[in-house]
């Protein structure tokens, strides 16, 4: 496995575009495999193969929130598979903020990286959630 600068790049266009409210990104890269899974912060966003496409599309087309940094970006990739993970702020139109991590898993389809998996979550520490792990 090698680290992906190509990937590194392709993150930042996808995060570039989501601030942008352009969801060409999401029809070009984002696979329509059975397979392809998108979890989000919310406990009902567990989406399924093309439906995963369709709730990023949508949440293109609200008032939505700018992304103004990240941070921790790394990608890999072998051969026709590659994973990438980031921290960012969202910035929403009314000032508040919030601050996920995000990652992801890629296929290279018909020469492009596509979306398999894509995975955000709100960092909460383990005794707020009520979880103590053993140890």
């Amino acid at each position: 496995m090698d680290r992906s600068p190509e990937l590194e790049k392709f993150i930042v266009a996808w995060f570039d575009a989501a601030t942008r409210g352009d969801p060409s990104l999401v029809d070009r890269h984002v696979s329509r495999h059975e397979g392809t899974r998108l979890v989000g912060t919310d406990p009902g966003e567990w989406f399924e193969g093309a439906a995963a496409a369709e709730f990023l599309k949508k949440g293109l087309q609200g008032p939505g929130g700018g992304v103004r940094s990240l941070s921790d970006l790394e990608a890999f990739s072998e051969g026709t598979v590659g994973w990438g993970m980031t921290r960012f702020t969202l910035t929403f139109p009314d000032g508040s903020s919030v601050s996920p991590r995000w990652s992801a898993v890629f296929h290279r389809e018909d020469g492009e990286w596509k979306f398999l998996q894509l995975h955000a979550s709100i960092g909460v520490a383990n005794e707020e959630s009520g979880w103590v792990p053993a140890g």
